[in-house]
């Protein structure tokens, strides 16, 4: 390995511990061990607002023993990740989870860097997909579970994908509705481009006209489309863009309208990270980690003045961990189309 890709791989491995210690506070820790650096991360096994009383754990362990309240997934970033491998990884107690759930937690690191793109970082889409994991397998060990949980998609589905049965899935309407969608896009775009440089005086109707609008796409009958909105200045847009999105028929029938934004409040494009002062935070509306997951991604790609959107209709079959990676993708996407990330070896597309 080249001594500039080890030094570019320890940069952004830095970048991810800052990132990964902003949204999990005390359970993220980091130290330097034999092995070099090692981050542990507190994953609960169940919902961490349960009040065990209520609920004791049964989930099954490999010897029969009571399950712990935590697992710890041990990373071990090593000097080829993430240009070229995924980090090391332990997940402790060893005797806490059967043999063929130890090998699902180490084949969801592997998808999790596979999912993220090549040379992408990938540690917060790996707990993410460890602690849906551990919500569904506490579910499926439950005395009493339901029948027909054959995958056990319970997680926080039984929040945020069970929600959407408020809706019936009807698959022809949703159909004509994304055509509307998609005929819309070329209007949006249009408008974007003309108004999107001038960082002037704006209205609702005018930052309306600003949001860009990505492509629906489908999987497993669930529906997700992306929205920006660029060179933004204050809050108060985020907000005026979250009315004008809802303000959509369409949209406002969605399951969850997921949405991260990172505006600089001091500094200049200049200046690095550290040397500004940012105004971020998302808005998750009901898909627990979804909007943490966004906010992360917005952190790595030094994403500036934005904020980006991601509906989903739900389709009646659950995704599980998966629909993590795909709303991550799908606002990645949109950062992408719209010029706020930065590749190797080139500039911002501002």
């Amino acid at each position: 390995m080249e001594a500039g890709e080890r030094d570019e791989n320890l940069a952004r491995q830095e970048e991810e511990a800052e990132a990964l210690a902003a949204i999990y506070g005390d359970d993220f820790s980091s130290r330097v061990g034999d092995a070099g650096t090692v981050w542990e991360i507190r994953v609960p096994l169940g919902d961490p607002d349960d009040d065990p009383t209520d609920a004791p754990r049964t989930l099954h362990t490999r010897d029969g023993t009571p399950a712990p309240a935590h697992l710890i997934a041990r990373v071990v970033p090593i000097e080829s990740y993430p240009s070229s491998t995924p980090p090391l990884l332990e997940v402790h107690p060893p005797n806490a989870l059967t043999h063929d759930r130890m090998d699902e937690c180490i084949g969801a690191m592997d998808e999790a860097y596979r999912d993220g793109g090549h040379g992408e970082v990938c540690v917060f889409a790996f707990v993410t997909r460890l602690r849906e994991m551990a919500e569904t397998w506490v579910e499926q060990d439950r005395p009493g579970a339901r029948d027909g949980d054959e995958d056990g998609d319970v997680d926080d589905a039984g929040r945020e994908e069970g929600e959407a049965g408020a809706h019936t899935w009807d698959p022809d309407a949703l159909e004509a509705e994304l055509a509307a969608l998609a005929i819309e896009r070329s209007a949006y775009e249009e408008s974007a481009h003309d108004s999107a440089s001038t960082p002037g005086a704006w209205t609702e109707e005018s930052l309306e006209r600003s949001i860009v609008t990505g492509v629906p796409f489908t999987e497993k009958k669930s529906t997700f489309q992306g929205y920006l909105l660029s060179n933004v200045r204050s809050v108060a847009q985020v907000e005026a863009m979250l009315r004008a999105l809802r303000r959509n028929t369409r949209i406002a029938k969605c399951s969850h309208l997921m949405a991260a934004w990172r505006i600089r409040v001091s500094g200049t494009p200049g200046d690095a990270d550290d040397a500004c002062t940012w105004a971020q935070d998302h808005d998750e509306d009901g898909e627990a980690g979804a909007g943490k997951g966004m906010s992360h991604l917005l952190r790595v790609t030094k994403a500036a003045d934005v904020c980006v959107v991601v509906a989903r209709w739900f389709g009646g079959i659950h995704l599980g961990p998966a629909r993590f990676s795909i709303i991550n993708n799908c606002a990645r996407d949109m950062l992408d189309a719209g010029g706020h990330i930065e590749h190797q070896g080139k500039g911002k597309g501002r």
